[in-house]
């Protein structure tokens, strides 16, 4: 089999390096992530900025816990803080002390402030329904300022995934590579669907490719992981082998990996023509 670029494909130590800094940084504001992406600047953008995103998300799954108890501690610190003044970006202030992520920490305050869930849901995605002028702007700041979650987070990256599912439909239809969607899969019964089931198999440097899977994200052993016990395993068992691009890189040790190049293979980018060998019938 042919060799694959190295182009975003991450070495261990490097890896291991970020996620070193990571541990050492005061916060997860976007002010301590850009501090971080300063110091990587050899390292592309998107992919230093879908490692810091898993990197956040894993910290907060262990740190965040959905409590009234602590829902209700946190509204005093607000409280408590909002009496001085001269305060300024009071709950950014209040999850760097915490630990946690600022929109993390005003979703909890608004659950304190509103008891309801459904109402503070409502509240941090649209914060100008808030009564308290001072409360939904200092909601605002947090959401502002936080990268990973919150609702405009949410937004972009969903936007970012349905970007590259569209640039990758894009690339087959220049390539006259037939297939079929989600959509369609799902309307034939399928419930667990790769991107794109390919109607007439291709070869990527020699490797037989039935189906494609975008992740618009940097893949590392633990993501990787999931995906294949959730999804790719699925994937193969029903279609065969085929293709999954991490369109922002992967950690070099997923090669491998047992199931790399023998359910499927990894690239960082649609292969190029020459890579590809297509079934054409002669008429």
């Amino acid at each position: 089999m042919t060799e694959i670029s190295p182009q975003n494909i991450m070495k261990i130590e490097d890896y291991n390096a970020i996620v070193e800094d990571f541990n050492k940084l005061p916060s997860f504001s976007r002010k301590s992530e850009n501090e971080l992406k300063k110091k990587y600047k050899h390292i592309s953008p998107s992919t230093l900025g879908s490692i810091i995103s898993l990197l956040v998300q894993r910290a907060m799954k262990h740190s965040y816990r959905k409590s009234p108890l602590i829902s209700s501690k946190y509204h005093e610190f607000y409280e408590g803080l909002m009496r001085d003044k001269s305060t300024e970006n009071v709950i950014i202030q209040l999850s760097d002390c915490q630990g946690i992520s600022p929109a993390l920490f005003a979703r909890s305050l608004l659950q304190s402030v509103y008891s309801d869930s459904t109402v503070a849901k409502k509240y941090i995605k649209d914060t100008t329904l808030i009564e308290d002028k001072d409360l939904a702007y200092q909601v605002f700041l947090g959401i502002m300022n936080d990268n990973q979650y919150g609702p405009y987070a949410d937004i972009i990256k969903q936007s970012i995934g349905l970007e590259y599912e569209l640039r990758l439909e894009r690339e087959l239809r220049l390539m006259n590579i037939t297939f079929s969607d989600e959509n369609v899969l799902r309307s034939r019964g399928y419930d667990k669907t790769p991107d794109f089931k390919l109607d007439v198999p291709i070869a990527v440097d020699g490797f037989i490719v039935n189906w494609v899977e975008s992740k618009a994200l940097f893949g590392d052993e633990e993501n990787h992981s999931g995906y294949l016990k959730e999804q790719l395993l699925c994937y193969w068992n029903r279609f065969g082998p085929g293709l999954v691009i991490y369109w922002f890189g992967y950690l070099e040790t997923l090669e491998s990996t047992a199931e790399v190049n023998s359910m499927f293979i990894l690239r960082t980018s649609f292969p190029s023509k020459s890579s590809i060998t297509q079934y054409k019938m002669d008429i």
